[in-house]
């Protein structure tokens, strides 16, 4: 791999390359770029670990850019590590029989004490037959035994200094494990479609996501591996840049104009007033069109920070499996394309453009008291798709009238899911056998007489995996 290339996917894989007004569509969000590009600290071998367990919350991002990663691990950050390891085993809900303690004073965290740290978080579990853990394991031979170190004897260098870098990859290698082994992790909004010997696996999309999320459930990552090929909206992640420079294009005024000669003096003052109260540069959004403007202002009812934005837009589910499509040499191929959104999403008039951004202007200087929290909504959302509740995640999501009821909304939905169903139709109908695996945003899927319901309408074998 090229030198060039492995810094592109290196940046891409720790921070995300975009993120999305809701689970319709995809945008470029301007919060989300004002954090520099910085080339992390990661190694060839450990992407494929990190790329699973970077999502699990465990560790935060910083940690692959502040000098560190591939130095030995300090004390404080090992015992930070080990924690957020135990709360991520909690969550499976496995009973346990005692607590394990990190033994304090330790001047060097070495190989061997992340070993028998790890190993000590499994012990205290009730663990399934399915562990193949006796009492009488021993930490590393046990460890070997279930793949989460390789290698033998003094290959181990179990008395070498563990770097950040071992120690984060080897704590995700146990999570993972666990969750696999106890039949855990998130059960997503998952379908398979057949017609004779070709299969559809339809995975609905969260673009923002929770290291709750994660690990997905083993079932939906056998299913993907499956796969001759993953299906997305739109490449994230592509090696020609054309379609995403003209997407670009239509996100700003390139003829020497700003947004101020676009809108009303009523407008902008409002805008101004908007980026007083969020903190941001005064010429934060002088370039681009007011329906870039809205999709952003959007974003700042869902999270706090950009840095929370670039957070959760890495944990998205499209994201997740973009990258892990890279990292397999799986093919990827898009429904749509970023000149079909960009040419969706832009295509409202000027009047009507100006008049969407003054409605979200309104509500973020005036919020309506009686309104549902937007952050609280689509956190529902995301913890409903965690647990596999499509009936809860329909009726809540069809139920918003900002996502399902907005001008940006209506032209989010309709052509774009028939254009989708047919698309899937062709698949089902070619001769040969084929699998697919199919991610979109979840509401093409869950709402009523969308792309499922489509499917169902021309005779195929639909069935929500449970």
């Amino acid at each position: 791999m090229k030198s060039g290339t492995w810094n592109k996917w290196k940046r891409s894989l720790a921070g995300g390359l975009l993120a999305v007004t809701s689970m319709l569509g995809t945008i470029i969000p301007a919060l989300a770029n004002e954090a520099p590009q910085v080339t992390p600290q990661i190694s060839k071998w450990s992407v494929s670990a990190l790329n699973e367990g970077e999502k699990y919350g465990i560790f935060p991002l910083s940690w692959y850019y502040d000098g560190t990663f591939q130095k030995p691990i300090a004390p404080d950050r090992f015992q930070a590590l080990v924690q957020a390891t135990g709360t991520k085993l909690d969550a499976l809900g496995l009973s346990k029989k005692g607590d394990f303690t990190l033994p304090s004073g330790t001047a060097s965290i070495t190989r061997d004490t992340v070993l028998q740290s790890l190993f000590g978080l499994l012990k205290q579990y009730e663990l399934p037959t399915a562990f193949e853990m006796d009492k009488d394991a021993a930490p590393v031979p046990y460890l070997q035994k279930i793949g989460i170190v390789q290698g033998t004897g003094s290959g181990l260098e179990l008395d070498q200094p563990s770097t950040v870098e071992q120690a984060v990859v080897l704590a995700s290698r146990v999570i993972e494990y666990a969750y696999e082994t106890a039949d855990g992790g998130a059960k997503g909004l998952f379908w398979k479609v057949t017609k004779g010997n070709n299969t559809l696996y339809l995975l609905g999309s969260v673009h923002l996501g929770t290291p709750e999320m994660y690990p997905l459930r083993k079932q939906i990552k056998d299913a993907f591996q499956s796969s001759d090929a993953l299906l997305v909206e739109v490449d994230l992640m592509p090696n020609d840049t054309a379609g995403l420079e003209y997407f670009t294009g239509l996100t700003s005024y390139n003829d020497g104009t700003t947004l101020k000669d676009h809108v009303s003096k009523e407008t902008y003052e409002k805008l101004e007033r908007v980026i007083d109260k969020l903190g941001l540069s005064k010429q934060a959004f002088d370039q681009l069109k007011p329906w870039v403007i809205t999709s952003n202002l959007s974003l700042t009812t869902l999270m706090k920070s950009p840095k929370e934005l670039a957070q959760a837009t890495a944990l998205g589910v499209d994201m997740y499996f973009l990258s892990s499509a890279k990292l397999a040499g799986k093919p990827v191929q898009e429904l749509e394309g970023f000149k079909l959104q960009g040419d969706v999403l832009s295509s409202a008039s000027p009047q009507e453009q100006e008049k969407e951004l003054n409605a979200m202007l309104d509500h973020l200087l005036s919020p309506d008291a009686n309104a549902p929290d937007a952050a609280a909504q689509f956190k529902q959302w995301q913890q409903l798709w965690t647990k596999g509740d499509l009936d809860g995640f329909s009726q809540s999501f069809s139920a918003s009238q900002q996502f399902t009821q907005s001008e940006m909304a209506q032209r989010l939905l309709g052509e774009r899911d028939k254009n989708m169903t047919k698309k899937l139709a062709e698949l089902l109908e070619k001769d040969g056998k084929s699998t697919y695996f199919v991610v979109v945003g979840a509401a093409h899927y869950a709402m009523k007489d969308m792309v499922i319901d489509q499917l169902k309408q021309k005779g195929y074998d639909v069935q929500f995996v449970k």
